[in-house]
């Protein structure tokens, strides 16, 4: 995971763009990993026998706690779809990006201006999956916590 306080808007940035995305990527992988495993241990839990009803809370807060690990990584990833589609719809890229993009005119190179934007704008997409994936990260860890808990009642 990569932590640690954002630089002001002034200041360069000291994590590349791309190196979030991918600690983002990790990081709602690792979570749909730990969610999944919740899941299977909750699904052993209910084959082994009925819930006391103590423990039903408990499954409504387990419950709770992984659909919002879940939300988190699918909405990190919706994020940097949704800003690459549009970075690529507003430069005249096909929107599917498997489709090769060779620029129109390319010997004229697109404004400086109009290429800082959309890299601010990629920018921001990257640390708001960052987030999201940490987010989700950490639902994951919590949606364990109230596993084991649930499991001991």
């Amino acid at each position: 995971m990569l932590t640690g306080p954002r630089p002001d808007a002034g200041e360069p940035s000291s994590v590349p763009p791309v190196e979030l995305l991918r600690a983002g990527g990790q990081e709602a992988a690792i979570a749909g990993g730990i969610v999944t495993l919740v899941l299977v241990g909750v699904l052993a839990r209910l084959l082994a026998g009925p819930v006391e009803p103590l423990g039903l809370p408990v499954l409504v807060a387990l419950v709770a706690t992984s659909s919002t690990s879940a939300s988190y990584a699918v909405r990190a990833r919706l994020t940097v779809l949704r800003a690459l589609g549009e970075v690529r719809a507003r430069l005249g890229a096909p929107l599917h990006p498997g489709v090769p993009w060779p620029p129109v005119g390319s010997d004229a190179a697109l404004p400086e201006r109009l290429l800082n934007r959309e890299f601010r704008r990629l920018i921001g997409a990257a640390y708001r999956c960052h987030d999201l994936s940490s987010n989700a990260l950490a639902w994951a860890f919590v949606s364990v916590v109230v596993l084991v808990v649930w499991l001991l009642i």
